[in-house]
């Protein structure tokens, strides 16, 4: 978190912003924060990984004064809060969610720390949180600060029933979607939409300037920035009594609850992040893909989470079936900008690997169905993740945890319409 922040004010003085940095972070914190705003271009790449940083140190201090003992789920809380604060989640949207939490942990006279987590899971609501605040209908009706504390007051209600929501949806999918909030969160706003339909709203996206990066602007600054993940937590990894020569355990992690990081310890979850990371690496150096924030959140998304449930092989597994699912997008459109090859459509498609990170949510259906059909899972997640978002208003920023939920209650029983031997019996949650 320390070395995002410093990594920002890096770039910010590399490319003459260092002046501009506060009204950077000012524009993150007062835009709508829809899905995929990109704040790179936005605010400046200074300002968004400032931003970055900062929000997981909000976690991380919430987590402290909480007395939360870190694990693999508080590691895959750092990892999506950190990987979304490049496109919608900052510490303004995210505190009403997290006092939220609170107020619930006070009415069920419980300690914070039994749900802080599912709370730091939560503010991927944050857009809920900022976009009234941008709603002409809204605005026009109470003003733009009755906007915000409208906001605030929905980020407060959506992160004090969250819990009971999270451990009720989970039956749904038996496990196997690691974006458990993601599914319900998304199915909170999906709920939201709809009164702010029956309103009369239709079109809440307030327009934001640079939502969409210029592809390939940041390239060599955002890969130098994997790069740098990738050697960090490989080199973490041999430092805390990793090792190497047991690859094979480290690329077939599993555990009750998908706990690996208590099951293996740091040695070997920091290895598996760090091979993670080289994968990213791999694959933007092999198709000189055009980042942009979703992508690179996507990234650091799915190695935060290789402590809690990503086994790199099953990731591997998804990320195929991904690529094979952007295989129909290619064919049925051809006139795609800038896709003149299949070559040149994954480098210039960064929805493609948005998807396929964020999809390794799935990846504990790829183990327990098997590698074929986590392929099969893989390519439908990407139809799903790729046309959802319009449901929800872009107001859950974990699109692709609630594609994810769909994907499961599709295709878990279709799965075992065929599994005629019986190998895939319902999972116990």
């Amino acid at each position: 978190m320390i070395l995002t922040i410093v990594y920002g004010f890096i770039l910010a003085f590399a490319k003459g912003e260092a002046g501009s940095i506060f009204q950077g972070l000012w524009t993150i914190y007062t835009s709508p924060a829809v899905l995929t705003t990109d704040y790179f271009a936005l605010a400046g790449a200074g300002p968004a990984f400032i931003n970055s940083g900062m929000a997981g140190l909000l976690i991380l201090f919430v987590f402290k004064r909480a007395q939360l003992p870190l694990g693999g789920p508080q590691m895959g809380v750092f990892g999506l809060t950190m990987g979304f604060a490049l496109l919608g989640k900052n510490p303004v949207n995210m505190i009403p969610i997290l006092f939220g939490a609170y107020l619930f942990s006070l009415y069920k006279k419980e300690p914070y720390k039994n749900h802080v987590t599912m709370a730091g899971f939560c503010t991927c609501l944050g857009p809920v949180v900022s976009q009234p605040a941008h709603i002409p209908q809204i605005v026009g009706a109470i003003g733009v600060f009755g906007g915000m504390a409208m906001g605030a007051l929905l980020g407060i209600f959506f992160g004090f029933v969250i819990n009971a929501k999270a451990v009720f949806i989970r039956k749904s999918h038996e496990g196997l979607n690691l974006y458990n909030i993601g599914w319900g969160a998304g199915l909170l706003a999906m709920g939201l939409t709809a009164v702010y339909k029956a309103m009369g709203i239709t079109e809440p996206f307030a327009p934001v300037a640079g939502s969409a990066l210029a592809a390939g602007s940041l390239n060599a600054e955002l890969t130098m920035y994997v790069i740098g993940m990738a050697v960090f937590f490989l080199v973490m990894g041999l430092l805390a009594g990793g090792k190497l020569g047991e690859l094979t355990e480290i690329l077939y992690m599993q555990a009750d609850n998908n706990l690996f990081y208590t099951e293996y310890g740091k040695g070997h979850t920091y290895l598996a992040m760090g091979i993670l990371s080289t994968l990213v690496v791999a694959l933007i150096l092999t198709f000189n893909i055009n980042i942009n924030a979703p992508v690179l959140g996507a990234a650091i998304s799915m190695v935060g989470w290789a402590g809690f449930g990503k086994a790199v092989a099953n990731c591997v597994t998804i990320i195929a079936g991904v690529m094979l699912g952007g295989l129909t997008r290619y064919y049925m459109a051809p006139a795609i900008p800038g896709a003149a090859s299949l070559y040149a459509f994954y480098t210039t498609q960064p929805v493609v690997w948005s998807s396929a990170f964020w999809g390794t949510c799935l990846s504990p259906m790829a183990k327990y169905f098997g590698w074929r059909w986590g392929i099969v899972i893989g390519m439908v997640h990407f139809y799903f993740a790729s046309t959802i978002a319009p449901f929800h208003f872009g107001q859950n920023l974990y699109n692709n945890g609630l594609a994810a939920g769909f994907v499961c209650v599709v295709m878990i029983p279709i799965i075992r319409s065929f599994d005629r031997a019986g190998k895939y019996p319902p999972r116990a949650v």
